[in-house]
């Protein structure tokens, strides 16, 4: 692996370590919030984190792809730098419940443009040099996301020495000064020279792959959409009502030990999901993703509730968190089925669209079965959901449009 491949890694994992980490402090703030402003403004001020996830689908969906035609991918760095300045300097000052939805708006284009997409983009010219270790790389790069996440939830502890408009301003300051080093660490690339080779690469026969404009017409390409989807409302829905399942059950004391313990598990199974794809293949993968998920779920629906023992919500915990490398099939279905032609064109609509997305939609459909019919059946409908986005996904395989062409 030559100098400028390093640095790209080394760089995409500084940035991506940054911009999941400040959008992952919401939770921290939120008791915070619901004091200054009531309970009663709870399902408004929760608002902030739907509207961001939904900004992160629209923006990966239709924006991300024909900007990185324009631009270099370490650019992104300076737009994520300034995004964090705005949503950092926004909740800092804000003065009603309605600020701190504009924040997540902002919040949801840093996601966007900070995250997945962002991550694959910087180290995609690249890819030649990492040969067969790349699902490694990917996963290397997308856990740092992940360490991010987990790093960040820890700076709530300032809470007691500082205030938290304060706080906001020292995330500010660690987000900024992350992303400027990224973009100095990550190697230049000319748009004109980065196109060029593109074009080169899109009319050698030899090589396998489609563009978008293609890939969106073959039945892969949308049930590879909503099978990552379903996998996402599956996990993040199971994921982000645990610690309120257990509050439910009398463990309400245990409820924080169990997300860090799920953060914490979630980082290696990231990581792992690199070595998982290339002893495995992207099935394999799918198979160790949703299996353990599915176990987990429906140990959390079905006996915990008869239970509410610490040591099997660790178990729960342990087995649910599988979902997270569901962020290492997206960039590893769109190669399996595209190729590598236009990875930067398709993956962020995978890994930002169809995978915020769904946790968008996880904070609707989950809470909306809980409150009609408790945890159990709400659990029940994650794992009926992940089931049919691992079908849809195996489908998607079964369609493959590159192999097609290749014959």
């Amino acid at each position: 692996m030559d100098t400028k491949a390093k640095r790209a890694v080394i760089g995409a994992m500084i940035a991506l370590f940054a911009n999941m980490g400040i959008n992952s402090t919401f939770s921290i703030f939120l008791p915070t919030f619901t004091g200054i402003w009531g309970e009663e403004n709870i399902t408004a001020i929760s608002l902030s984190a739907t509207l961001g996830c939904v900004m992160t689908f629209l923006c990966s969906t239709f924006l991300f792809a024909p900007l990185l035609k324009k631009i270099e991918p370490r650019v992104i760095f300076v737009i994520c730098g300034v995004l964090a300045v705005a949503y950092c300097l926004i909740c800092s000052n804000a003065v009603a419940v309605w600020m701190i939805i504009v924040a997540g708006l902002v919040g949801g284009v840093n996601l966007a443009f900070g995250t997945h997409a962002m991550g694959v983009a910087a180290i995609t010219p690249y890819f030649g040099s990492y040969g067969a270790k790349l699902p490694t790389v990917i996963a290397l790069v997308l856990a740092s996301a992940s360490v991010g996440a987990t790093a960040f939830s820890f700076l709530g502890s300032l809470l007691s020495v500082m205030s938290w408009r304060t706080l906001y301003l020292v995330i500010l300051a660690i987000v900024l000064v992350c992303n400027i080093a990224a973009f100095f660490i990550v190697p230049k690339q000319e748009i004109s020279q980065t196109s060029a080779s593109a074009a080169a690469q899109q009319d050698a026969p030899e090589v396998p792959g489609l563009k978008l404009g293609r890939a969106i017409k073959t039945p892969s390409f949308w049930l590879a959409f909503f099978g990552i989807l379903f996998l996402a409302i599956s996990y993040l829905g199971v994921s982000t009502y645990m610690p309120s399942l257990l509050n439910a059950n009398g463990l309400g004391a245990s409820a924080p030990a169990m997300q860090g313990i799920m953060q914490g598990v979630g980082i290696l199974f990231v990581f792992l999901g690199g070595t998982i794809s290339e002893k495995l293949g992207v099935r394999g993968l799918i198979l160790v993703t949703v299996i353990p998920l599915i176990v987990g779920a429906l140990i959390y629906a079905l006996v915990f509730p008869h239970m509410a023992v610490v040591w099997l919500a660790v178990i729960c915990s342990v087995l649910c968190v599988t979902g997270a490398m569901t962020s290492n099939i997206c960039p590893v279905i769109t190669a399996t089925l595209f190729g590598n032609k236009d990875l930067n064109s398709i993956n962020p609509i995978y890994s930002g669209g169809a995978f915020w997305g769904g946790a968008a939609l996880a904070t609707i459909v989950i809470p909306a079965v809980i409150k009609a019919s408790g945890f159990s059946n709400g659990y029940l409908t994650a794992v009926g959901i992940c089931v049919a986005g691992a079908a849809l996904l195996f489908l998607a395989l079964a369609a493959n449009p590159t192999k097609k062409q290749a014959a």
